[in-house]
Order: structure tokens, then sequence, then C-alpha cells
């Protein structure tokens, strides 16, 4: 991975906050990091437990903000963070723009995917659709792994079987950048998958005739070509894997990912607007909802977007 000289790990009350530690302090270890531990306090008015809340607000967010306190104190005393050279803050507003807003003064933000086993974990899955949309630097996304504060650290994370999902249509340069680093840096094998959509064939990047488009197999063929040209083997590794699989995004990176027993997925993420993100859900939020190892989501260039 990229030189990191500063990583963000997001506190919140969700399951996937442990493993999320456990991941930011291995790589703050592995690469000498400082480490910022953020908090959060949610002072939206729709945030409060109960409407009537809204008439003791300021009780309300004083218990908050002592539950953040009280959180922080607990992970300050985690194993994994001992002898890290860490920082403990605590923000207020609305917890993915002050997240995003701290984007561009770390390297990497490390967040829980959240879950959907209490109010807690689905706020902490919201808001992490949020960030990743919204961030200007990587965002590495943990689901919960079950492991209680027991479980000593790893001294760097397991990453083995690493799987590019990659939009040629558009995809940020830095996420293969990112993925051939961390390949050579784990000695791990890296599959770069291109996921061909029956639907969207006139979108991909590759010179074929008029009317070929619906030429599926032959489609493959060249995307598959494609990508040995924006991710070519390296001399002294071995060689990557490529596949063109054809099915609906999501659908076919959670099915090859469970197939190539991935120890972490790498995607480009787009940024989208309101409207959007009411009504078309994107690759990524579904990929959080469902996710079985850390997501790595690096974000689109400025300059792609225009």
């Amino acid at each position: 991975m990229p030189t990191l000289n500063r990583i963000l790990l997001v506190s919140d009350h969700s399951t996937s906050t442990e493993s999320a530690v456990r991941y930011a302090a291995a790589l703050a270890r592995q690469t000498q990091a400082s480490l910022v531990v953020m908090q959060v306090i949610d002072t939206r008015v729709t945030a409060f437990p109960r409407w009537t809340d809204i008439f003791r607000s300021s009780e309300v967010i004083a218990a908050k903000e002592t539950e953040g306190r009280a959180a922080l104190e607990h992970l300050a005393a985690h194993p994994a963070l001992d002898g890290l050279d860490v920082q403990y803050l605590i923000d207020r507003g609305r917890p993915a723009d002050r997240m995003t807003d701290m984007a561009p003064r770390v390297d990497l933000i490390v967040m829980g995917t959240g879950d959907s086993d209490s109010a807690a974990g689905l706020a902490a899955q919201r808001t992490a659709r949020e960030v990743v949309h919204g961030s200007s630097t990587p965002v590495l996304l943990v689901p919960p792994s079950g492991g209680g504060t027991t479980e000593p650290p790893a001294p760097e994370p397991a990453w083995q079987r690493l799987l590019l999902a990659i939009d040629l249509a558009g995809y940020a340069p830095k996420a293969i950048d990112i993925a051939t680093s961390l390949a050579a840096t784990h000695h791990a094998s890296l599959l770069a998958l291109q996921v061909l959509d029956p639907k969207k064939t006139s979108g991909y990047p590759v010179n074929i005739g008029e009317g070929m488009h619906h030429n599926i197999e032959g489609l493959k063929v060249l995307l598959t070509k494609r990508l040995a040209e924006v991710l070519p083997d390296i001399s002294d590794g071995p060689p990557y894997l490529r596949q063109v699989v054809e099915g609906e995004a999501a659908a076919v990176i959670i099915a090859q990912t469970t197939a190539h027993q991935a120890d972490l997925v790498i995607v480009s993420a787009h940024p989208y607007g309101t409207i959007q993100k009411l009504f078309t859900p994107s690759t990524i939020d579904t990929l959080l909802a469902e996710a079985s190892c850390p997501i790595l989501a690096v974000p689109m260039p400025r300059s792609a977007l225009v």
C-alpha cells in the first residue's frame, strides 16, 4: 500500500468497531503511521432515541458525550493499540460529514461496515455508505468478525488473496496501484475482475465494430485483453489472474469473493448525489451490506468526474 503517515479510525457503537480497531492498529504498526481515533457525537434531532427528547436536547447530547468519552476510554485500553502513536478526538455534528471533513488530513480511513442486528449497527452502516461516497481518501471498511477484545491482534492483516473489482468504463487508477502494491508486499494472489453486464454492453471501452456489442463472448475476449493492458504482469512476481464474468456487478463480485476466498476486495468509489443515493444504490452499497471480508474503497480522481 502507498505510504501511510496518518490513519483515521472511526469509533462507533457497532460490533464491527472491534474488527476495525485490529486492522487499523496492524496497519499503523506495519507502516509506522500515527493513528487518530475519532468519535462523533450525532447532535441532530433525528438521531435522538425518542421524539420527546427534543424537549431535553441538552441533557440528551450531554449523555451522548459521556457515552462517547467512555467508548474512547475503552478503546484506549485495547491491547492492539499498545505502543502506537494515538490521538483521541471527539467531534459533534453529522457523523459522515465530520469524517469526510477529516479525509484530506489523513491517508486512510478505517471504519466498521456496521450490521443489521441493532440500531447502532444500522446507523453505522448508513454512515459507512456516506463516507465511502464522500471521502477524498481511501476507506477501509471492516465487517464484524465475531471476535472479542481478548482475541490477540494479528501482527499484520492476513491478506493473501486480493480481489480487484474494476469497471473499465470508469475506475480509479490509484486502485490498481494499491492492489499491486499490496500483492507485492503480502506476496498475495491478485484477481482482477471485470463484470460484464449484458444490459450495458455499449458502455465498455473496447474497439469493436457497429452491432458487435451484442457479441458477448467476443466482448469478453476484448475486455480480457484490455485488463491485461491496464494490469500487466510484473517480471518478479506471480502472474495476475484476470476474469470477465457476465452478470450484475454486486452479485458477481460477492460470488467471486466467496469463490476466490478473498481476504480483501478493492473497488473504485464514485460520489453520488441525493437523488441517486435514494433511488439507485451503488454496487459498493450492496457489497457493504453483504461483506464477508474487508473492502477497500478508493475514490475516483476529481478530474475523472468533470
